[in-house]
């Protein structure tokens, strides 16, 4: 009988026990607060130390190609420059020579012309002179016959005309004139041969561009908060494009970016399986965030950074919110656009329900969104004005 009662007893006692310890856990689970976190946890958000040298390397390795490239084309340019100049200089100097000989042949035509002038003119100038003298000597004799007194008259020699100095005035030569050179119209300036743009140089800040989202380089994610820990999801499956003056973004500025539902990472697997049950990736197989308008806050040409809300449709779980996210925008040293930005969503309002397990475990209906993106520029967009 003894040993009857106290197998009851036992049994009572274990069962008010194990009530018990539900009953604390129910009344402290709101005051707990573990937080579980992981080496990793702290640059989640960043891009991946590995990736982004890989992608500077890329960049680097781009513009030693480009530099080739230009170098080579520059070159070519000279060369043909250089034959095309050097043509155009010996069908020039040609034209000239010929230009000259004609000149030269015009001035010999003339002097022979003269001197052949020169020469009838010396031999009529001697015949009137022998005729003038045989008249004198005719007219002295016939004095001398007829004068009663001897008259002693000097013979008169009239020497030959000597030649006419002919002067000859120095032909003036005209020198064709050179053509000048053809100038570029202002539209379309001189480039030197060396005047090319590297790869990396594509990014303006002031004119309207296109801007790529670097997958490998990008993080979208959340940070939600549960009954026992905090926990996030991230995800590198990010794909998407950006249209903007970052000189006047909140002109005219667009874009869209989307992310993998099925492949955000929360750290532990069954985890995982419970959030991709709730998201339905094979039904809505993504995350994206629409981007219709900006507001700035600040805008900083010199340090080429931008603040603002980025505003735009969130779609999660096939239902579209209107949002609006705080992002900043910088400039990295490859040129490439750094966007990070946060805000705070509730899950119900996409149709997503909250976990919870047993009612013990349930995690917060409020998220908080982030974007850590890395963008590079696809050159001016089809609009563009500076």
């Amino acid at each position: 009988m003894t040993q009857k009662f106290l197998q009851r007893f036992g049994v009572v006692a274990l069962f008010v026990l194990v009530a018990g310890s539900i009953a604390a856990l129910i009344v402290v689970r709101d005051r707990m607060d573990i937080t579980v976190a992981d080496e990793a946890s702290a640059s989640r958000r960043g891009p991946d130390p590995v990736e982004l040298l890989a992608a500077d390397v890329a960049v680097v390795r781009d513009d030693v190609r480009g530099l080739g490239e230009g170098f080579r084309s520059g070159m070519q340019s000279l060369h043909d420059a250089l034959e095309g100049s050097a043509g155009e200089r010996e069908t020039r100097l040609a034209a000239e020579v010929a230009a000259l000989r004609s000149e030269l042949a015009i001035v010999r035509n003339r002097l022979d012309q003269n001197a052949a002038e020169a020469a009838g003119s010396r031999a009529q100038v001697n015949q009137a002179l022998a005729t003038l003298g045989q008249g004198l000597q005719d007219l002295a004799k016939a004095v001398a016959e007829d004068s009663r007194q001897a008259v002693s008259v000097a013979p008169i020699v009239l020497a030959p005309a000597a030649a006419p100095s002919v002067e000859v005035a120095a032909a003036e030569v005209p020198v064709p004139a050179v053509p000048a050179a053809t100038t570029a119209p202002e539209s379309a300036p001189k480039k030197g041969f060396l005047s090319f743009q590297l790869p990396s140089q594509g990014f303006v800040f002031d004119q309207r561009q296109r801007f790529a989202i670097v997958s490998n380089l990008s993080r979208v994610g959340f940070d939600a908060k549960s009954t026992l820990h905090d926990f996030s999801g991230v995800t590198t499956r990010v794909e998407g494009e950006i249209t903007a003056n970052l000189a006047k973004p909140g002109e005219n500025c667009s874009g869209s970016v989307s992310a993998q539902s099925a492949s955000l990472d929360t750290g532990l697997e069954a985890r995982d399986e419970s959030m991709r049950e709730i998201l339905e990736p094979a039904k809505f197989p993504e995350v994206r965030f629409d981007w219709s308008a900006f507001e700035p806050t600040s805008v900083d040409a010199a340090a080429q950074k931008v603040v603002g809300v980025a505003k735009g449709k969130l779609s999660i779980h096939g239902v579209a919110r209107d949002v609006s996210m705080p992002v900043t925008i910088t400039v990295d040293a490859s040129k490439r656009l750094a966007i990070d930005g946060q805000t705070k969503i509730k899950m119900s309002d996409f149709g997503v329900k909250p976990p919870s397990k047993l009612g013990l475990i349930s995690v917060e209906d409020e998220a908080v969104l982030w974007i850590a993106l890395r963008a590079r520029t696809l050159g001016p967009a089809a609009d563009a004005k500076r």
